[in-house]
C-alpha cells in the first residue's frame, strides 16, 4: 500500500495544485453524501418533500420527529422506488447521451402508537417509529468526447511532476508497481524531462499534435439510514420528538479514459482507468416540533445535526500507452532526436505498455452539514391542505480529518470555506382529499450550493428545480401512494486540469433524474 497525492480528482469538479487536487476529493465526497433532494414515503414526495410542519407519515421519523405524535394507532409501511437519471454531455462541440436505472428501497417504516393517556392530562399520547431510509442517491453515468487541439492529460501530469527529480520519478516506479502517477507517466515514456530535475514536457513527437479524448465516468453508491424516533402529544397543540441513528456511506466510481494521438508519429495513445470506492457509517442526532395554532393553521421546525462518520477509501489507478513497435524515439533536451553509431535516429524500448499502480488505502472522519428546516401548513378543512417549508443546509461547515494530520484538515477546511454555499432549500406543496382518493403536487427550489470561487469548469449554475405530482388512496385499514418526481440540473466534468484554465476543457452536463415511488402502509 501507498501514501499517494491522488492527481485526478474524484467528483465533478477537481482543482490545478496536488493539494487542492487531493482536497478537493475529500470535500466533493462529503457533498455528494449530503445532497439529498427527495426521499420517504409517496405521499410526502408527491407535495414536494419532506415538509417540517406536516405531520402523521413514516417519514416525520427521518424528517420532523414530531410527526409521529399524530398517528393514534400504529402502522407499517414499505416504499419501493424507481430511479432513472439521463445526462447529455457537452465536450469540444459534440454531445453524448446516457442514462442510468436504479430500483431501490426508498423507505421501510414501523410506527407503534401509544395508548391514549386519561383526557385530564395533558400529555395525550406518545409515539414510537424506527425507520430504513435512503437519503442520497449517488448512481450516474455519462460519456463524453471530442478532438482536443490545445492540451493533453500528459500536459496535466508534466505540470504535476514539476518539482520532482527524475531520480524520484524513477525509484518511485517500484519495479513496475509505481508509486505515484507522475513516475508512471516518466516510466512509459509519456513525459520528458528538460533536465535532472524537470521541468517536465510532452514527448517531442506529440508537441504538435491532436487529441481524440473520450471517456466514461460510472458512479454507484448511496447514504442510507436507520432512524429511531420518539414523539409526544401535549394537550393536541404542541407536537415534540427526538430521533437518531446510524448511517452508511457508499460510494463507487470508474473512470475510464483515452486519448488517441494525431499525428504524433510513434506515439499513438494512452489510456487510464481511476476505481474509488469508499465507504463508511455515521451517527446522528435531530429534534423537532410541530405548534397547532387551531384548525386551520400548523407551524413546524426541525434541526438535524451533522452525520459524524468514519470512513475508508481505496484508490486504484491504471495507465496503459500504445507505442509503435514499442519502440520509443530518444530526443535530447532541445527537441533534436538523438542518433546511433551508424547515424540513425535512437530507440528506447518500452519496459511495459501497462502498469497498475500500487493502491492507496486511506482512512479518515466525515462531518455532514447541519440542517435546520421550518415550515407552515394551512388545512381547509377535511378538502385538504397546502404547506411550505425551507432548510436551511450549512455546506460550509462540512469536515474532512484525521486525528494525526491537521494540515490535512486545515487544507480541506480553506476548500470547503472558498468553494461551497450555505443555502436555503425551498419546497411548497398541496393535497386535495376527495372523500377516500388523495391528489397531490409539489414544487422545490434548491440552490446552487457551489460558490462563485468554484470555477474549475468554469462558471455554472447547478441549482436544482423539481416538480412531483401523486395520488393516494386510503380507509380504516390500508392506504396505497404512488408519486413522480422530475429534477433538472447542471453539472460539469473535467477530465484533468492545467494552470492555464484556457488549455482544458470540461464537459457540460445537461442531467434530467426521474424519480417513481410507490408506498402501501398497514393500520394496525
Amino acid at each position: 500500500m501507498r501514501t499517494h497525492k491522488i492527481v485526478w480528482g474524484m467528483v465533478l469538479g477537481l482543482t490545478v495544485t496536488q493539494v487542492y487536487s487531493q482536497s478537493r476529493l475529500y470535500s466533493n465526497t462529503a457533498l455528494q453524501l449530503s445532497g439529498i433532494t427527495q426521499n420517504g414515503t409517496a405521499r410526502f414526495q408527491g407535495v414536494g418533500g419532506n415538509h417540517a410542519a406536516l405531520g402523521g407519515d413514516a417519514s416525520n421519523i427521518f424528517g420532523n420527529p414530531a410527526g409521529i405524535a399524530f398517528f393514534n394507532r400504529s402502522e407499517i409501511s414499505l416504499s419501493p422506488t424507481y430511479y432513472s437519471i439521463n445526462n447529455e454531455s457537452s465536450y469540444i462541440g459534440n454531445s453524448n447521451k446516457d442514462g442510468k436505472v436504479n430500483p431501490n428501497l426508498s423507505q421501510f417504516s414501523l410506527i407503534l402508537a401509544g395508548n391514549p393517556q386519561s383526557y385530564n392530562r395533558k400529555w395525550r399520547r406518545t409515539s414510537f417509529g424506527i425507520s430504513y431510509s435512503r437519503q442520497a442517491n449517488l448512481n450516474n453515468t455519462f460519456t463524453y468526447g471530442g478532438t482536443n487541439n490545445r492540451s493533453s492529460m500528459i500536459d496535466n501530469i508534466a505540470e504535476l511532476s514539476n518539482g520532482l527529480s527524475v531520480k524520484t520519478l524513477e525509484d518511485e516506479y517500484n519495479n513496475g508497481r509505481p508509486y505515484s502517477i507522475e513516475s508512471a507517466f516518466y516510466n512509459l515514456y509519456q513525459t520528458d524531462a528538460v533536465s535532472a530535475n524537470g521541468p517536465y514536457r510532452r514527448p517531442v513527437p506529440l508537441s504538435k499534435a491532436s487529441f481524440e479524448q473520450s471517456g466514461k465516468v460510472e458512479v454507484t453508491g448511496a447514504s442510507s439510514q436507520w432512524t429511531f424516533a420518539y414523539a409526544g402529544n401535549y394537550d393536541d397543540k404542541l407536537y415534540v420528538g427526538v430521533s437518531g441513528g446510524f448511517a452508511r456511506h457508499s460510494y463507487i466510481r470508474r473512470n475510464n479514459y483515452e486519448e488517441r494521438f494525431v499525428n504524433g508519429g510513434a506515439f499513438r495513445g494512452l489510456d487510464y482507468r481511476e476505481d474509488i470506492n469508499i465507504n463508511g457509517t455515521g451517527i446522528f442526532l435531530s429534534a423537532g416540533v410541530i405548534y397547532k395554532a387551531n384548525d386551520f393553521l400548523q407551524l413546524g421546525a426541525s434541526i438535524h445535526s451533522p452525520t459524524w462518520s468514519n470512513m475508508q477509501m481505496t484508490y486504484e489507478e491504471e495507465v496503459g500507452v500504445d507505442v509503435l513497435n514499442n519502440r520509443v524515439p530518444i530526443y535530447d533536451s532541445n527537441g533534436k532526436p538523438v542518433t546511433n553509431a551508424q547515424g540513425q535516429q535512437a530507440f528506447d524500448q518500452l519496459p511495459a505498455t501497462r502498469v497498475n499502480l500500487e493502491p492507496y488505502d486511506f482512512e479518515y472522519s466525515m462531518r455532514t452539514p447541519m440542517r435546520a428546516t421550518g415550515g407552515a401548513t394551512f388545512f381547509f378543512g377535511k378538502k385538504g391542505f397546502i404547506t411550505a417549508s425551507a432548510e436551511y443546509v450549512g455546506y460550509k461547515g462540512m469536515s474532512v480529518s484525521t486525528q494525526d494530520d491537521n494540515q490535512f484538515k486545515t487544507n480541506n477546511r480553506r476548500l470547503i470555506q472558498s468553494s461551497f454555499n450555505n443555502v436555503v432549500n425551498l419546497r411548497v406543496g398541496g393535497e386535495a382529499r376527495l372523500d377516500k382518493f388523495r391528489v397531490r403536487a409539489g414544487v422545490g427550489y434548491l440552490p446552487n450550493q457551489y460558490s462563485q470561487n468554484y470555477n474549475v469548469e468554469g462558471k455554472l449554475d447547478r441549482s436544482k428545480i423539481q416538480f412531483s405530482g401523486g395520488l393516494g388512496y386510503r380507509n380504516e385499514r390500508f392506504y396505497v401512494d404512488l408519486a413522480g418526481t422530475y429534477l433538472q440540473t447542471k453539472d460539469a466534468f473535467a477530465p484533468y486540469q492545467l494552470n492555464d484554465s484556457s488549455l482544458y476543457q470540461s464537459a457540460v452536463l445537461n442531467v434530467k433524474v426521474i424519480n417513481v415511488t410507490g408506498s402501501v402502509g398497514l393500520f394496525f
